[in-house]
């Protein structure tokens, strides 16, 4: 599996609301450079953003975690570093869905919204970053934009300080069958959606080549 210059890739950032599409121009050990065919300004980047990365290989689509750290406007360029690459036909629901989107966080029963990036999701968990101490063990609840309003209860179960954020592991709490449901029927769709995107541009991109 590797990524080669002038590849066809995806990326989702919180700022949009859709998958863009975008090309390697260059790779160096785990740092990727990609240039985003539409405008970067829509995406509103910051060094340090999570970044989901989507690109077939040898006929399998992955999907790579991954950080902005570095930000070249003037060429349309980010460079991003991978956390970790996965294989999305292997990927099942009950594991960590690497993502990138705002989410609003209230303290206990507060009204006081503060946000935060989530990073990844799965049926048990969430990795989120933001600017707010959160202690150990505090509860929380997560509302997240999901075509619904989605509210889940969680507890901080782990922390780490990084450069440009803390870095949260929040354990979800169910107290209904409704929510991991709709949960479910997501996580398909982020699934489905990058697949079909992946397969239609891949094919574009082939087909161009054979027609040079």
């Amino acid at each position: 599996m590797d990524i080669k210059t002038g590849e066809v890739v995806s990326i989702r950032h919180y700022s949009g609301i859709k998958l863009f599409k975008s090309i390697v121009v260059e790779r160096s050990l785990d740092n990727v450079t990609i240039k985003i065919i539409e405008e970067i300004e829509s995406l509103n980047c910051l060094e340090g953003d999570p970044i989901v990365l989507g690109f077939e290989s040898e006929n399998e689509i992955y999907i790579a975690s991954c950080n902005i750290v570095k930000i070249k406007k003037e060429e349309s360029q980010i460079v991003v570093k991978f956390d970790n690459i996965e294989t999305l036909a292997n990927k099942r629901i009950s594991e960590r869905y690497p993502v990138s989107f705002y989410a609003d966080i209230r303290i206990g029963e507060s009204q006081t919204k503060h946000l935060a990036l989530v990073k990844n999701i799965s049926f048990t968990g969430i990795l989120i970053y933001s600017k707010i101490e959160f202690p150990l063990y505090q509860k929380l609840k997560i509302s997240i934009n999901i075509g619904v309003m989605l509210t889940l209860n969680a507890v901080v179960v782990r922390r780490l300080k990084e450069t440009h954020n803390i870095e949260y592991g929040l354990k979800i709490v169910y107290n209904d069958v409704t929510t991991p449901n709709l949960l479910k029927r997501y996580l398909l769709h982020l699934k489905k959606e990058q697949s079909d995107f992946i397969n239609k541009y891949c094919k574009e991109q082939t087909k161009k080549e054979l027609e040079e």
